[in-house]
């Protein structure tokens, strides 16, 4: 299963993680965007836990098509991978920028979406 890991650059939760990758099938894949916070103790978990991970960075195509907002780009390219489970971790979701766009290209693409809030 492609799962990817979303969310705050200030999540420091790292039992919220591990509680919800302990849960994804052996084999599983954890995509990530390669930032401080959510994605990078998801990627350290993953890991710890034997399963793969596939850390993905903001490119030039993203910065030239989204300028700023290149996390935009990310979040279609990590989309694109075939994920079928989005997992975001974000206190204030609602207010979140590039976790609310992940979770609602997931949704319109038809992936399940799990957001977590503390």
């Amino acid at each position: 299963m492609r799962v990817i890991v979303a969310g705050a650059v200030a999540w420091t939760d790292v039992g919220a993680v591990r509680r919800e990758l302990a849960k994804l099938p052996p084999g599983s894949v954890v995509v990530h965007g390669d930032c401080p916070g959510a994605d990078a103790i998801a990627g350290r978990v993953a890991a710890e836990l034997g399963l793969a991970v596939e850390a993905m960075a903001k490119n030039a195509a993203d910065r030239t098509r989204f300028g700023r907002e290149a996390w935009k780009g990310l979040n279609e390219r990590m989309l694109a991978t075939g994920a079928a489970l989005v997992l975001v971790f974000h206190a204030a979701f609602e207010r979140s920028k590039g976790s609310k766009h992940v979770a609602e290209l997931a949704e319109r693409a038809s992936v399940e979406v799990r957001v977590f809030s503390a």
